[in-house]
């Protein structure tokens, strides 16, 4: 488990309440288990889903990450990787009591800042909820086609590009 960036959580008057990092979580560790329940709680079960044994398996080549805040798992999302340049968000939950308190977008941005400093990702997509969608746009998501119904609930592809495009030199 690597710790890559740290964060403050505070309140209006500039108090620090907690230390918040995230941290790339290793497959089948203890924490993974931790990630693997806050996403079936906050994910799947309100839809009726259940985590197959061949979805698990697939889970080990993609990278897992998390926000501790006081050692608590908090949120997660999973990176699965399509192609050496591109990879998908999926599965990014923050626990219910938590959220609209920035840490998905703490999440989010932090694991974007991990792969521009790794160099090697240039675009990211994500198929978010539709209840998701404007709080993707707010982080510069763009929305890429139709909407279309995956585990019974609207969704829309969303893309983001990691690296600036080369300004116009002229000429």
């Amino acid at each position: 488990m690597l710790a890559f960036l740290h964060g403050l959580v505070s309140i209006g008057n500039g108090a620090v309440l907690f230390m918040m990092k995230i941290v790339e979580i290793e497959y089948g560790s203890d924490l993974y288990r931790e990630a693997l329940i806050l996403r079936d709680e906050m994910l799947r079960k309100p839809i009726g889903l259940k985590h197959s044994e061949a979805d698990l398996v697939a889970e080990q080549t993609y990278r897992h990450f998390g926000i501790l805040l006081e050692d608590r798992l908090v949120a997660c999302l999973m990176l699965v990787p399509h192609g050496p340049e591109v990879a998908q968000v999926r599965q990014m939950a923050v626990l219910d009591e938590l959220q609209g308190s920035g840490y998905g977008r703490f999440i989010m941005t932090g694991v974007e800042a991990i792969l521009r400093d790794e160099g090697q990702i240039v675009r990211i997509f994500l198929n978010a909820r539709g209840t998701a969608i404007g709080f993707y746009e707010k982080l510069g998501y763009n929305g890429v086609g139709d909407t279309f119904t995956e585990v019974g609930i609207p969704h829309l592809r969303m893309e983001k590009p990691l690296k600036d495009e080369a300004p116009f030199s002229g000429g």
